[in-house]
């Protein structure tokens, strides 16, 4: 009577744990698979468009708000603007200064669930549409706060160092 009863709880155990497992894995895979590149690739895209709009209108804080609060810019031939303040400060100063007209055209984005990365050409042009600057960037975007912002943002002009 004792060993039937042991071989019943046992039983009744291994039944359990098997079905405890199963719906874990099922879980993990649910998890998984909420990941759409096509709608990250959208959203970085209208991340770029939020960018550019915010940079023509003079926008400082929506630049800024493209940003993570841990974001480096890192512009040639200076140090690296860290942090969502420091970016601010300096989008700021830009505007105060004049920004020409700001174009970028979106060359590549490709990515995971943890990063997503483009690759953009832009230009700044004159009332007149003269291009007075153009270049490329490559910029790392994270999610925080339920939007993709950017995270690394490397960016460098075409044109030669000027010669003093």
């Amino acid at each position: 009577m004792k060993i039937t009863h042991l071989i019943k709880v046992v039983l009744i155990a291994l039944i359990l744990v098997t079905i405890s497992c199963k719906k874990e894995t099922e879980v993990a895979t649910e998890i998984k698979s909420t990941f759409n590149l096509d709608e990250a690739k959208a959203a970085i895209e209208t991340a770029g468009q939020t960018f550019v709009i915010a940079m023509n209108k003079g926008d400082s804080i929506a630049l800024a708000n493209c940003y993570t609060t841990d974001a480096k810019m890192l512009g040639p031939n200076q140090k690296a603007i860290i942090g969502r303040p420091a970016i601010l400060k300096t989008f700021s100063g830009w505007i105060k200064e004049g920004v020409p007209t700001f174009t970028m055209k979106t060359i590549e984005i490709w990515g995971n669930e943890e990063m997503m990365a483009a690759e953009e050409e832009w230009t700044f042009s004159d009332k007149d549409g003269k291009i007075l600057d153009s270049g490329k960037s490559i910029e790392l975007f994270k999610m925080e706060d339920g939007k993709w912002r950017l995270y690394r943002d490397c960016y460098n002009s075409d044109l030669p160092i000027p010669k003093k």
